[in-house]
């Protein structure tokens, strides 16, 4: 028996392995790519071991100017979760705690926004911006993408403030509090994990956007998805600045999930379980 279990261990860190292996693999290559020059990069016989150089980051951010997609990408990104989290912890609350069965309707109704392609939502919404003089700009492509996310997050914490109990809310009454003073003094700090959570997922979604973003700007507010786009192609040399692109896109999200995992991991479990 112990012998089975052991092999059964042995075998699940074999798959475990694998699956990082692929998942990372992607990463270290562009990585690679990024850091040689593109006659060496695109090498028959492409080296692992080699002098790196930093001469395609350089290019990109001081030449190319892809600071001002960064700046456009922080500014649309951070308008979203800004947006997007309060309204939706607001919502769920108050559809939980007043909506009854009007509660479930609403939160049904609010996939079919999911449920659409995006495609199919893109050309309305490139003629609203179109006819409303609001193409290639920040404001519009904030509120596009608050209205496409809205459903997830507004679903995210209805799964996690539902195990917030009501007895709380109760207590605060009792206790003197007016509904603004127990939800900003009772219900906000123990949903802490879950509004993280939120924030997270938000922001990820937000950060990555690219088709409404590839639609509906041009140059004064593309973002970095759509920016490297650009580079690709037939030019070979283009490639190497795509890869210190995407690599480049990679770290700000993994300095995210660095510093936020713990509030992530605890968040999705403390959502997982009503009681």
């Amino acid at each position: 028996m112990k012998t089975k279990r052991k092999m059964i261990i042995a075998f699940s860190y074999i798959v475990l392995i694998l699956v990082a292996v692929v998942s990372v693999f992607p990463i270290v290559y562009a990585v690679m790519v990024a850091t040689k020059q593109p006659v060496d990069a695109f090498s028959t016989s492409f080296a692992w071991i080699y002098k790196p150089i930093f001469d395609n980051f350089r290019t990109l951010w001081i030449e190319r100017g892809f600071t001002k997609y960064l700046y456009n990408t922080l500014i649309i990104t951070g308008c979203c979760v800004l947006i997007s989290v309060p309204t939706a912890t607001l919502g769920a609350y108050g559809l939980i705690r007043n909506g009854g069965k009007f509660a479930t309707k609403m939160l049904n109704s609010t996939l079919l926004l999911r449920m659409f392609p995006q495609m199919l939502l893109a050309i309305p919404y490139f003629i609203i911006a179109t006819n409303t003089g609001l193409a290639d700009t920040k404001f519009i492509l904030v509120i596009i993408v608050v209205a496409s996310n809205q459903p997830f997050a507004l679903w995210l914490m209805r799964g996690f403030l539902i195990t917030i109990p009501p007895e709380l809310d109760e207590a605060a009454r009792i206790d003197g509090c007016s509904m603004v003073q127990t939800v900003t003094k009772v219900i906000l700090p123990v949903a802490v994990p879950g509004i993280a959570t939120a924030s997270i997922f938000t922001f990820l979604l937000s950060y990555n956007e690219y088709l409404f973003a590839l639609i509906l700007t041009q140059k004064s507010a593309m973002t970095l998805p759509v920016a490297i786009g650009q580079y690709g192609a037939e030019d070979l040399s283009y490639w190497t600045l795509s890869a210190a692109g995407v690599v480049s896109i990679v770290i700000p999200i993994c300095l995210v999930m660095v510093f936020l995992q713990k509030y992530l991991v605890k968040g999705m479990v403390a959502g997982a379980v009503k009681g």
